[in-house]
């Protein structure tokens, strides 16, 4: 068995804090029995042994020397919008489609929603860092956050923490306002339904009229939940937010989360979308561990005819007829962009790259910061800790059963949206509450000793993590090439956290909202308190006071993992747009990127489903492009699939794709 995943080295961090409770032998034994047992990926050979992940149908014992192939459509990272992509563009048999992803086959080890924190940090994440700033990350080591990307089959849906999640509608419809015609919520909505196969769209907690049946993506609720997590959403509703399902209209409230999941175990966009069509489909060919580095454009036709990229030691060119799609990321696809000559003139000729198109490429960068520091502490009563047996017990039970406290996320299943001092609109939240697992005692009066080695299920904790996530940022950053080696150097990510006031004040009164929780029956009645001992950084400021959690968010500044908009839509007449509503590159023909980068402003909610709503709307784009007849298509099969009613929407794409 070939093992395609590394645990994250926490050899290090516990060779200087060796007294952490994460740092004991019984997690090293632990973390060897999950390599064991899950390190494996199901698609790293068919049935008959040979090694389809680059072959995919083709001779398996071909020659490696002629490595010049053409096909329609070249889509570049297999993460949650090329899966849907390349799934999507396959469906016209006539269309070869090629899909390549730099990171390897996703293991099994993904498949268990409490072993999401040993994902990140392992060999299926990118391992960026931000840049140091003087306004946030100020205790992490370097000065530096860390930004979760996945390096692997299915990309951030593989390594994410599964929540399913679009939005407000107002935030769809600003974008269309921006001049992003057909971006609207009524027009984004019937994409959201398509994907969507909604395994709790008859509950009473679940609006059947928001949601989709039938597609491809599984949805739903956690088989397991603990008294905690139940016992915090009673909480959220007794300090006067309603439940409701936050995937409607109306995101002010509380609810237990669905996530991207599938009978307790994750379901990725690979898992979802590529899976069941790879072996299938002779069209579609899939390829693993191949690093795009450029898109090759004409620089006289300014059109895109193929990429290059590596694999296997060697530099591969693939051509393209029809497009080329950029589906990389917000990090990547504003890289290799930028490595292919579209990108800010200034910084592509200082990098020694020839100038195809002047853009706004890798600007516009927003994310989703949220901070570490507001602990409460459980009682022997509350805590979840279980010795290395149980835990041991509960990992074999998971892998017969997909059942019990590993087939969740623990407390993160509690969710909160609520509206700041701050906020303006009347139906947008600004702030999101969620609740993250405390495995380790040492996070409770220092977070940095515990943080590089914090990997243990988000089934067991002793403590609760209140995490205050701003929704709609207002300070930008940007991404830039590497200083001294652009096309193999990890890129420069300028998150500029905090620049804006706004943002900070809106954190700190998102910290004190959260608060309140403490007040509840619940906490009260189970003894959960507020840890009141002041952190290392800013123990200097008296805890609590506006200015300790000013202190608290710029040094203990974390992320959830949402970076957007560097590759921004907009019209024309926007210079700082990079793609126009249909996802193309302005001034380049036959090149798209589709991922979410393309938000020209982050919604207010996680930003998995909307990308992978990106990437259903951008194939349609694609086909409406290059197929006469595909109104009278589309219409047809999604009413035999009955996963959504599109023909609301016919007389918008006549008139719109003239």
């Amino acid at each position: 068995m070939v093992l395609s995943w590394t645990p994250p080295d926490i050899f290090q961090p516990c060779s200087v804090h060796n007294n952490l409770t994460t740092c004991q032998s019984s997690t090293f034994l632990f973390l060897q029995l999950v390599a064991n047992l899950f390190g494996y990926s199901p698609d790293e050979k068919n049935t008959y042994g040979f090694d389809f992940s680059f072959t995919n149908f083709y001779n398996p014992f071909e020659s490696e020397k002629a490595q010049v192939e053409e096909f329609d459509f070249i889509v570049v990272g297999a993460g949650s919008a090329g899966c849907v992509v390349a799934n999507r563009l396959s469906e016209i048999k006539e269309w070869r489609v090629l899909l390549l992803e730099a990171g390897g086959e996703e293991p099994v080890v993904a498949d268990v929603p409490a072993f999401a924190p040993m994902l990140q940090g392992s060999s299926i994440d990118w391992q960026y860092e931000t840049q140091p700033s003087p306004k946030s990350c100020l205790a992490r080591d370097e000065g530096r956050c860390t930004w979760a990307r996945g390096k692997v089959m299915g990309g951030s849906s593989t390594i994410n923490y599964m929540i399913y999640m679009r939005g407000h509608p107002d935030d769809y419809d600003e974008w269309s306002l921006m001049g992003n015609h057909g971006w609207s919520y009524s027009h984004v909505l019937p994409y959201f339904k398509k994907s969507e196969d909604n395994r709790n769209h008859d509950s009473e907690k679940i609006d059947p009229r928001y949601h989709g049946v039938g597609g491809y993506q599984t949805v739903e609720f956690f088989p397991y939940q603990d008294e905690n997590t139940l016992g915090l959403v009673h909480s959220y509703y007794e300090l006067g937010l309603p439940k409701i399902d936050q995937n409607t209209e109306d995101l002010l409230g509380t609810m237990l989360l669905q996530a991207t999941a599938k009978d307790g175990e994750r379901q990725s966009t690979n898992a979802a979308f590529i899976r069941p069509i790879r072996y299938k489909r002779t069209n579609l060919v899939v390829r693993s561990n191949a690093h795009v580095t450029r898109v090759l454009i004409d620089p006289k036709t300014k059109t895109a005819y193929g990429v290059e990229y590596h694999r296997k030691g060697k530099l591969v060119q693939a051509l393209a007829k029809k497009e080329v799609i950029l589906s990389a990321g917000s990090i990547n696809s504003p890289v290799i962009l930028m490595l292919s000559g579209v990108g800010p003139a200034h910084h592509l000729e200082e990098r020694g790259i020839k100038v195809i198109k002047d853009s706004a490429v890798g600007f516009n960068l927003q994310d989703h910061t949220t901070i570490d520091g507001v602990v409460f502490r459980l009682t022997n009563h509350t805590s979840t800790l279980v010795n290395e047996e149980q835990m041991k017990a509960d990992t074999f039970y998971w892998k017969k059963t997909r059942l019990g406290p590993l087939a969740s996320t623990g407390p993160l299943q509690a969710n909160a949206f609520i509206q700041t001092k701050y906020e303006q609109s009347s139906k947008r939240p600004d702030i999101q509450i969620s609740i993250d697992a405390v495995n380790t005692d040492n996070f409770f009066t220092d977070p940095i000793l515990s943080y590089n080695t914090a990997i243990l299920p988000l089934s067991y904790y002793s403590g609760m993590m209140a995490r205050p996530i701003l929704l709609n940022p207002k300070s930008r950053g940007r991404v830039l090439l590497n200083d001294t080696d652009p096309i193999h150097g990890t890129p420069l990510i300028f998150a500029n956290t905090f620049f804006e006031k706004i943002d900070l004040l809106r954190i700190i009164d998102g910290v004190k909202r959260s608060l309140d929780l403490e007040h509840t029956s619940f906490f009260k009645h189970a003894g959960i308190e507020l840890v009141r001992t002041p952190l290392p950084a800013c123990k200097h400021v008296h805890f609590g006071t506006d200015e300790y959690w000013a202190c608290i968010a710029m040094a203990y500044t974390t992320t959830i993992y949402h970076p957007v908009g560097t590759c921004k839509m907009g019209p024309h007449t926007d210079e700082s747009a990079v793609v126009d509503p249909e996802l193309r590159v302005h001034g380049i023909k036959s090149l798209r990127v589709i991922d979410a980068s393309i938000m020209p402003k982050i919604v207010r909610g996680n930003t998995n489903a909307p990308t992978i709503m990106i990437g259903e709307k951008g194939s349609d784009l694609i086909k409406h492009s290059w197929l006469k007849d595909y109104n009278q298509q589309d219409k047809s099969e999604n009413l035999d699939s009955g996963s959504y009613d599109f023909l609301n929407f016919g007389n918008f794409f006549n008139g719109y794709f003239k």
